[in-house]
This record gives structure tokens, C-alpha cells and sequence, in this order.
């Protein structure tokens, strides 16, 4: 029996955990004096992986054309991976002619613990003693990532961001999938301001 329970708890936080492997947006910001909605942006995903980085790119391109924004992955006006040199940057997205620039970092990952314990039997009696106060204590524990993004909105002209969120994904596993989940959420917190 205790076995049964045990597998029936473990699905349970299975499903939990995998059905947390979501975004949520924690923290947005918008400069209250840019009134403006943006048209078009060069999308720029910081990373050091450069798949990690296309498909960050293209898929968050893809969703803001999807809205009418023209996108403009950043790898296609600099294909070099890893850091890039300020002035060459700044080069590279002005002469894409855009309204501005959407910047997503890495802000932190942080690994959770969720311990769950067996429910405890009320106490019953069916004419043994010894059976009417079981009580048993198996704890299921599960381990996973909560992975927590920010992204800006630089327009152009300006040195201060119009636009700042945070968010956190958890138990991410696949880059394409989680990205496709972030860039919608992101999304709605962008059309929810004004901003496309």
C-alpha cells in the first residue's frame, strides 16, 4: 500500500514540477515619458552558447512579426558568438533602421528543492488498536531550476531603457519550447503597455 502511495505522490510532483515548466513575469517597468509604441527591433539574446542565442533570437523575432513588429535577429548583423564589442554593436543596430533594441540576460538560476510527505491516516478504529494510528513519513523530493530572465527595451536616441521585465521559468528543458513560453508572455506584458 505504502508503496502505491508513494508512486501515486511522485506522479503527482512529477506532474507538478513539469507542469510548472512555465514562465511567469514577476517585474515589469515602462518609463512613464515614452509615450511611443515601437514598430521594429533588433532582437539581441545574450549568450555565450550561439544555438542558444539563434534560437532565442529567431523565435522572439518571429513572435513580434507575428504582431506586426519588424524583427531583426541580431546574429544576422553580427554573426560572431560571445561578447561583442560595444561600438561595433551599437554600429550594427543603427544601421538596421530600427525604433530600438530588445535585450534578454540571464539575471540568475537557482535550483529548488520540493519535499513532499505522505498524507497522515486519521485515526480509525476496526478492532485492532495498533491499526487506528498509522502514521508514516516518506518524503518524495524533487529537484529543479527556476531560471530568471531580464528583458529591456532600448529605444534609440535614448541612454535609458523604456521598457524592463522580469521573469522566471521553471524547470526549464528544452530551449525552442521555453522560448516559444517566454517570448509569449513577454508579449502580452509589451501589447498590455502600449508598446506594440
Amino acid at each position: 500500500m505504502r508503496t502505491i502511495l508513494n508512486i501515486f505522490r511522485s506522479l503527482i510532483i512529477a506532474v507538478c514540477v513539469t507542469g510548472c515548466a512555465s514562465t511567469e513575469l514577476t517585474n515589469s517597468w515602462r518609463d512613464p515619458g515614452y509615450t511611443q509604441s515601437v514598430t521594429s527591433l533588433v532582437v539581441l539574446g545574450v549568450s555565450n552558447q550561439a544555438s542558444v542565442r539563434r534560437v532565442f533570437e529567431d523565435e522572439f523575432a518571429a513572435q513580434l512579426r507575428s504582431r506586426g513588429i519588424r524583427a531583426i535577429p541580431s546574429y544576422t548583423l553580427i554573426a560572431d558568438d560571445g561578447q561583442i564589442d560595444e561600438e561595433r554593436l551599437r554600429t550594427a543596430i543603427e544601421s538596421a533602421n530600427t525604433d530600438g533594441v530588445i535585450i534578454t540576460r540571464l539575471a540568475s538560476v537557482k535550483d529548488v528543492t520540493l519535499a513532499t510527505t505522505g498524507p497522515s491516516a486519521a485515526p480509525y478504529y476496526y478492532g485492532y488498536y495498533s491499526r487506528a494510528w498509522i502514521r508514516y513519513y516518506e518524503p518524495v523530493v524533487q529537484q529543479y531550476e527556476v531560471v530568471t530572465l531580464e528583458t529591456t527595451i532600448f529605444a534609440l536616441g535614448r541612454a535609458e531603457p523604456v521598457w524592463s521585465g522580469t521573469t522566471e521559468t521553471f524547470a526549464p528543458e528544452d530551449v525552442k519550447r521555453e522560448t516559444a513560453g517566454f517570448a509569449k508572455v513577454v508579449m502580452k506584458a509589451l501589447a498590455a503597455e502600449g508598446l506594440i
